[in-house]
Parts: C-alpha cells; structure tokens; sequence
C-alpha cells in the first residue's frame, strides 16, 4: 500500500462533477487501500476519491472512527461507497462543526439534514439501500458533496465564510498545506 498525496482547497478537480466508476477491478481495489491507509495517516473519518486527484464517484469510510462509541455503525468498519445514489434527504436541520482533509485547520459549524436514504454498488457490484441518521448522516453526506463539486464551506453563512477567509488563502497561498504522504514515503 502507498500514502498519498490530499488534493488541497483551489484545485479545480474538488469542484467537479465525478464520473460513475465502471470498472472494480484490482487497480480500483488498491487504490480504496490506498485511500483508506491515507486517511488514517491523516487522521480522517472518510476520504473521496477527487480528495486524492481521482475524479470517480466513491469514497471510502471508516466507521470505527466515530467518536461515540455506543454507534452502532461502528460495527461496520470500512465501507466504501461506489457510486452512490440520493433518495432522500430529510429530517431536522443541525448545525454542527465539519473539517475536511482537503481544508487542513480550517472547521466551521455547517447545516446538514439528520436523515438520509441512498443506495450504493459495493465490491461485488451487488446495490445496497442504506439509511442513516445523526452523525453518520453528516459524514455520508460530506463525502458524497465531494463527488459533486461542492465543498464543506459552500454550506456555510457568508459571516462564518468571511471568518475563514484568511485559512483559505493561506491553504491557496501554500502556507497551510494538506496531507501528504508521497513525501512521507520518500524519507
């Protein structure tokens, strides 16, 4: 397995429209291990593919990762979600705080519904429905935002925006830069 390099905040790849994976075959397999080995590395929960300069439409999650240790999607361990699919998305909105690997030091408190209802190809190709509630939710709704363009920070109000603004530019400046394993590797 390989650490890899975060596509940080100002690459244009984190603000496309990734495309449906065709194939899951021993190349895309490795790089979910890769992606997942890199995640830990980082310290992360879940990590998308354009995260890692790949503009496919899965990401991978490690449930163990939840803070909260009676959640019951601890149980799961890793999943990882090939072209996932929204069917619904409801329930109260809350307000919570979000970082992402791609926007290293950068956190702010962001809106996501309570409830979401999908469905998902795994390994095996087989599609598989899945709910989820509370903070899991959140997770699966941050990592999927990834595979459409949208970032953690495009959800926020313009006062919360305007105080990130400076850890933004220093993320586009290259004064804060995201994880990277490639150089990790090298030493």
């Amino acid at each position: 397995m390989a650490l890899l390099k975060i596509t940080a905040y100002g690459d244009p790849l984190l603000r496309k429209q990734a495309a449906k994976v065709e194939a899951i075959d021993k190349v895309f397999k490795k790089l979910t291990q890769d992606m997942l080995e890199t995640m830990h590395e980082a310290t992360g929960i879940g990590l998308a593919a354009p995260q890692v300069g790949v503009s496919k439409m899965f990401f991978v999650v490690d449930w163990t990762q939840l803070a909260d240790d009676d959640d019951p999607k601890r149980d799961e361990g890793v999943v990882v979600y090939i072209n996932p699919s929204i069917q619904k998305v409801d329930g109260d909105i809350e307000y919570l705080d979000e970082g992402c690997l791609s926007l290293p030091q950068v956190t702010a408190e962001v809106p996501r519904a309570h409830h979401v209802e999908f469905t998902y190809e795994s390994f095996d190709g087989e599609e598989v429905s899945e709910t989820l509630d509370g903070y899991p939710a959140r997770v699966f709704l941050h990592e999927f935002d990834h595979l459409q363009g949208v970032l953690f920070i495009d959800r926020i109000s313009t006062s919360d925006r305007k105080k990130i603004k400076g850890l933004l530019q220093d993320i586009l400046s290259g004064k804060i830069k995201a994880f990277d394993g490639t150089k990790q590797n090298s030493n």
